[in-house]
């Protein structure tokens, strides 16, 4: 357990497009847009809040763990989920796009970043990772499904 900079890495390559969404944000956001439900939402932002910290604060940990084939899925997870912003950002920030399904995969901007954390929980062998990793996956994964529905109804 410590800080190190593999952990912080680990995180920043997760939240990288979202700083800079902070900046860029979306354009033609409905108005009508209905709200989560606040436990899904309390549920969402905890995990989020978790799966954030715990990298950091255990950076000695995952600087120590060998390279496997979980590694190589996280990595494609970050490909999938950068390709997934540059697409948003290439379609004019358009709301809708942050819902667009990436071929079969739908809500990929939701699935991906849920992927690489229980991955990494998965990578780990630590529930302390998972745990979190799984309450910010249900909760970001039911937030982003209710929004598509309400921009795709069909």
């Amino acid at each position: 357990m410590g800080v190190h900079i593999v952990g912080i890495f680990a995180i920043v390559l997760i939240l990288l497009p979202n700083i800079i969404f902070a900046f860029l944000p979306p354009k033609h956001v409905p108005s009508n847009l209905r709200n989560t439900h606040i436990f899904i939402t309390v549920l969402e932002q905890v995990g989020r809040f978790t799966c954030l910290t715990l990298p950091i604060v255990f950076g000695i940990t995952i600087a120590e763990q060998n390279m496997n084939f979980i590694v190589v899925l996280l990595g494609v997870c970050i490909v999938l989920y950068y390709s997934c912003w540059i697409r948003f950002y290439i379609k004019g920030r358009a709301y809708d796009q942050l819902f667009k399904p990436l071929g079969f995969i739908p809500v990929p901007m939701a699935v991906f970043p849920a992927l690489y954390f229980i991955m990494m929980g998965v990578w780990l062998e630590s529930l302390i990772f998972l745990i979190p990793a799984v309450l910010f996956s249900i909760g970001h994964l039911v937030a982003s499904w209710n929004q598509y529905r309400q921009i795709n109804p069909s």
